[in-house]
């Protein structure tokens, strides 16, 4: 049973309570603070408007041309970056500044987050790597869409260049994801001119001043018939190797960026129609059926024998 001590204790706790609800000036203070609180907001909300909007006016006055796709990126990506840099300083800052106006010690929070950033950048170290790794890929203009790379062992075409991810089309169709993170050397096809490099063998028995010769006229006709593909003539390099069929002359060409493979395919057609019209036949392995007869039982035998002949 309650004595009479408890009672005046739990009496004296209710009016206790009572007064603390229905002491005015409390509430003053703590509608002043809640006001200060909303002001402070006010005045961050807006101030971010400023800054953003700043930053926004600034990267808009940059002259970026319509057509330099990776330059707009650039510009579009650097502009969020500050711009959410912004807010999320000045959103720190208000949030601290509104709860040290309600008495709470905002020096242990600073230290609890900087204790929890610390955690999660190590857990997000991938992440923050792919996210600083394109960022660097797009500022440096190391490739664009549309640029035919080669990133590790994997080319293809860049259909999408994001600021963690980089997506490459290649030749068959097949889609690369590639992290950016894990970009560590490009080799990018689409900035300069290509150069096409073909073989062309020849038997070791014609002549090989007639040979060049003729390689001359059909390399001056190439290029004149395929004018829009060449930017330099045909050039022979001269013999590139000899091996156990022919002697390969090798023949370069330098053609605008990805017109290499294209380039390519019609040198090869036009360079083996040209010498087999001067009678030159490409060597290519041939099988010899040979017939022998054994005398000493009296009986023919075919043996058929391969031999390998130019």
């Amino acid at each position: 049973m309650a004595t009479n001590q408890d009672v005046k204790e739990s009496v004296a706790q209710v009016d206790k309570l009572i007064a603390q609800v229905t002491d005015t000036e409390m509430w003053i203070r703590f509608g002043l603070k809640v006001t200060i609180a909303l002001i402070i907001i006010a005045g961050f909300y807006i101030l971010t408007r400023i800054m953003t909007g700043a930053v926004a006016r600034l990267f808009t006055i940059r002259k970026i041309n319509e057509h330099d796709y990776l330059a707009q990126r650039q510009n579009e990506t650097l502009l969020k970056l500050l711009q959410n840099a912004i807010r999320y300083v000045l959103g720190i800052v208000m949030l601290l500044t509104v709860l040290s106006q309600f008495g709470i010690n905002i020096t242990g929070l600073v230290a609890s987050a900087g204790i929890a950033g610390l955690a999660i950048s190590f857990g997000a170290k991938n992440l923050v790597q792919d996210i600083i790794t394109g960022a660097f890929i797009i500022f440096e203009r190391q490739f664009k869409v549309g640029d035919y790379v080669r990133v590790g062992v994997i080319e293809g075409i860049v259909i999408e260049l994001g600021i963690r991810t980089t997506k490459l089309k290649g030749l068959t169709g097949e889609i690369h994801i590639v992290p950016n993170g894990q970009i560590l050397q490009v080799t990018n096809f689409s900035v300069d001119n290509s150069f096409a490099l073909v073989d062309v063998q020849v038997p070791y028995e014609e002549d090989l001043d007639r040979v060049e010769t003729i390689l001359n006229d059909i390399s001056e006709a190439t290029t004149k018939k395929y004018a829009d593909m060449f930017i330099e003539p045909i050039q022979i390099l001269g013999v590139q190797m000899l091996d156990s069929s022919g002697v390969a002359y090798r023949m370069m060409a330098e053609v605008p960026p990805m017109q290499h493979f294209q380039a390519g395919r019609l040198m090869r057609k036009e360079f083996k129609q040209g010498l087999e019209a001067e009678g030159i036949q490409i060597p290519y392995p041939h099988m010899v059926m040979m017939n022998t007869t054994d005398q000493g039982n009296g009986e023919q035998i075919n043996d058929a024998k391969n031999v390998q002949s130019p």
